[in-house]
């Protein structure tokens, strides 16, 4: 009988304690916090490796949905004045699409003239700007004299093999067939988009687990689809009246094919920083090339210059306002990613997605923080 007041069990104590210190009492424990970012980093690097292989097919898709809210506004009001969805949407962008296909073939044929001068753009500007070479003449002799001591030093030259590479003709119909894909996905993306946008974009805010009423996401659409258009809206016209602008100046100052680069301006004003770099400097290359001494030939990109610093530093921020505004380093960051992940085309719509990106964060209680960073 004595025995029978121990228990059963020859280590109950150890039993009870190994039970806890292994934590089998608990074994749904969330993840650390550690877990947490570290599964976060992986799934931003899976996606911009996912954005870098597939772009040819996310970079039209993106192209559709900035159509899209471009062409938002002018489709609802043809739908107000009852008519149809679908062919309020084919005019809208057929009109649009038909716009940028005239202005393409008017100007492809001064620009194809302009890049057969460019061969004597070099010899031109080095025998017009000889006379700003005379203070560093004598650093150049230096370099030269040291470029010819380390050439009589260099052992015996290896023979060089040549790669032969694929034709010309080609690669540039390779080029044409993939860029003529691309063009259409994007023309039909923005179609389908500017038929049915609104309800797939509001179901798309609808699974969003935000905890709001159903009408919140059809708020939110709206909101967002409003300063996205106005955004795009205000940006083209900008954009477009500082071509007018500069084909106005460059018209009065004598410069060929003026509305060209009116064009090519107005084009590459959509990337902040290096589109009006680039521009200026091929407008300076031609008119290098035009006139005869260096006082007439700077006019052209000085003036340039000038309608540049008051479109980006004037115009657009007093039309848009600081609602709209952006730290210039976020821009530069999200630019640089972008170009790099979609070279050219991601150039051109960095700063598209960047405000869209905004304006969604802006409208997301959980991204008020992301938003508060971003804004100027």
């Amino acid at each position: 009988m004595a025995h029978a007041a121990y228990p059963s069990h020859p280590y109950p104590l150890r039993g009870r304690l190994s039970r806890q210190s292994t934590g089998d009492e608990n074994p749904e424990r969330p993840p650390s916090r550690g877990g947490q970012h570290a599964v976060v980093l992986l799934a931003i690097l899976a996606l911009g490796a996912a954005l870098s292989l597939a772009r040819s097919l996310f970079a039209p898709l993106v192209f559709a949905v900035m159509l899209f809210f471009l062409l938002r506004p002018a489709v609802r009001r043809l739908v107000r004045w009852h008519v149809p969805r679908a062919l309020a949407s084919a005019l809208v962008l057929g009109t649009a699409i038909g716009g940028l296909v005239f202005a393409t073939v008017e100007l492809a044929g001064p620009a194809v003239a302009w890049s057969q001068r460019l061969p004597d753009a070099a010899r031109q500007i080095e025998v017009k700007s000889r006379g700003l070479r005379y203070p560093v003449e004598h650093v150049t002799g230096a370099v030269q004299a040291l470029s010819k001591l380390v050439e009589i030093s260099k052992p015996e030259s290896v023979p060089r093999v040549d790669v032969v590479k694929p034709g010309i003709l080609e690669g540039l119909l390779s080029r044409m067939t993939a860029a003529a894909a691309e063009i259409g996905l994007t023309v039909v993306a923005a179609f389908f988009l500017l038929i049915d946008g609104d309800t797939l974009l509001g179901r798309l805010f609808r699974l969003a687990p935000t905890g709001q009423t159903e009408h919140r996401p059809t708020a939110v659409i709206n909101e967002v689809g409003s300063r996205m258009s106005a955004y795009l809206g205000t940006v083209t016209l900008v954009n477009l009246g500082l071509g007018l602008a500069l084909t106005a100046v460059l018209y009065l100052l004598g410069m060929p094919n003026p509305v060209l680069w009116g064009g090519l301006a107005a084009v590459l004003t959509y990337v902040p920083y290096v589109g009006p770099a680039l521009g200026i400097a091929l407008v300076a290359l031609a008119s290098f090339v035009t006139f005869p001494t260096v006082g007439t030939a700077i006019l052209p990109p000085l003036a340039y210059f000038v309608l540049a610093n008051l479109e980006g530093n004037i115009v657009t921020p007093l039309v848009l306002g600081r609602r709209f505004e952006v730290r210039p380093l976020v821009v530069f960051v999200w630019l640089a990613l972008w170009a790099w992940l979609w070279s050219v085309a991601g150039a051109i719509l960095a700063v598209p997605m960047l405000m869209l990106f905004k304006f969604v964060c802006d409208e997301t209680p959980k991204l008020a923080a992301v938003a508060f960073f971003m804004r100027r």
